[in-house]
This record gives structure tokens, sequence and C-alpha cells, in this order.
């Protein structure tokens, strides 16, 4: 125990603990769970201390800096590498918060917020309940520990101190990316569709009943409908925030070795 301490406040391991800090650091800024505003900055960065300390014995140890100018971008790369892997897992819990504001649309929950703009609401309630919904899921299925364990595994992928290739990364990360708008889709499809089916239905009754108030039915149909398919669909959701979040580990790999600069591939 005294060796593990000494080593640690070595200060042979300051800039390992200083590269792997803004590495955690990344990774709470954007990934479910640690990313909540709930959470104090404080706490958060407490967090990231214990587990800077905890990852220095098993990282490689970098160079100390020879010049001033020479830390910024190892200490910029590792904020980068933390960013990739906590998006991998921030894809579905937004593509969440994208579906629930189609939702609220379709639906007309989201009048609310524009016939009383002065009520501070924190945004539709179906968006509420979506982001919970998505952030139960996740850690359910473990979500924020498998995020602790990839950036545990890409120290020996991508040591501290080690600069990135940006150009790799950067694709990847716009491939993770890209598929926020595709769950989005999935999340939401079945409300959409059933909102739209029951539109259709309305205008079709309106034009052969002149005598019905299409607009005055609209709304409680629309809504109706709405609530019920988001009840049936209840499941497809979860299965999809579920399959996303078991592979948010493994894509946040994927991040990693995109990251790797081409000679250490």
């Amino acid at each position: 125990m005294e060796s593990a301490l000494a080593q640690l406040f070595s200060p042979t391991s300051w800039p390992a603990f200083v590269l792997i800090s803004c590495r955690l650091a990344g990774l709470m800024v954007v990934a479910p769970l640690w990313s909540l505003a709930s959470i104090p900055r404080t706490v958060r960065g407490a967090l990231v201390v214990v587990l800077a300390a905890v990852l220095v014995p098993m990282s490689p140890t970098p160079p100390f800096p020879e010049q001033v100018v020479s830390i910024p971008i190892p200490m910029l790369s590792e904020l980068v590498i933390g960013l990739g892997i906590g998006i991998a897992a921030a894809v579905v819990t937004q593509a969440m918060m994208l579906a629930s504001e189609v939702v609220s649309l379709q639906t007309g929950l989201s009048l609310g917020q524009l016939l009383a703009p002065s009520i501070d609401t924190g945004g539709p309630a179906m968006g509420q309940l979506y982001g919970l919904l998505g952030l139960a899921v996740f850690v359910s299925v473990g979500g924020p520990v498998s995020l602790l364990e990839a950036l545990a595994r890409s120290l020996d992928q991508l040591p501290p101190g080690t600069v990135i290739g940006f150009d790799g990364g950067a694709t990847a990360l716009l491939g993770v990316a890209g598929h926020l708008f595709g769950y989005a889709v999935q999340i939401c499809g079945p409300v959409m569709v059933a909102v739209t089916v029951s539109n259709v239905a309305i205008a079709i009754i309106s034009r052969a009943v002149p005598q019905l108030n299409a607009m005055a039915m609209s709304f409680a149909v629309t809504l109706g409908v709405g609530l019920l398919m988001f009840g049936a669909s209840l499941p497809l959701v979860v299965r999809v925030v579920g399959r996303w979040s078991t592979e948010a580990p493994a894509v946040a790999d994927a991040v990693v070795r995109e990251m790797t600069p081409p000679g250490g591939r």
C-alpha cells in the first residue's frame, strides 16, 4: 500500500496523472450518467481525481515534458480521446432526446411551451420521459462501468501523451454520430406512422362529412393515438437502447483504434 502511494506521489507519475485526468474529464463531459447536470461539478472532479489515481499504476509512464509549449497538445489529445469514448455511448441518449422532440411536435405536446413561453419547465415532459428511460436502460446494462473499462483499455492502445491521428479519429466520430438519426427514426417511427395515419383519416372524414369540425377533433385524436402508440412501442425502444448500450464499449474501442497514429497501428 505504501509503495503504491509512493509511486502515485512520485514526480515521475505526475505527467501520467494529469494526462489520464484529462482523458477522464473528456469522458465525464458527454457520457450518459456521468454528464448529468444534477451531479455537482465538485463530485465529478473528485471522481476524476480518484479514478485517475487508480489508473496511473496500470498505464505506461509518459516522458516528462521538457518544454512548456509541448504540454497543451498531449492534453488536448487526451481530452479528445475521452470525448470520443463518451460520444460512443451518448449517441443513443441524444437520439432519445431527438425522437422525443419529434413525438412532442407530432402529438401537440410541445404547444404548452409555445403558448406559455414564460414557464420554465426544462423542456417537454415527453423529452424528460424519454431521457430518463434511456438513462435507466443504459445504467441497467452496466453502461457507465463499461465506459470506464473501455477507457482503461484505451491506455494500452493509446498510452498517455500520444498525439492522436485527428483525421482517422474525426472520421470515426462522424460515423458514430451518423447513427444518431437512424436510432432516432427507429425510436419515434411507430408514433410518427400512427399519428400520420390518424391525420390522413381525419382529413378523409372531414371531406366526407363537412359538418364535423376537423380542427376541434384532430388534437384529441392525435394526442390519444400518439400516447397509445408511445406506450405500445416502449418494448421496441428499450430493445433499441439496450442494443446500442451493450455495443457502445466495442464502438468506443473502434474509435480509439482509428485515433491511433499510423505508425502505432
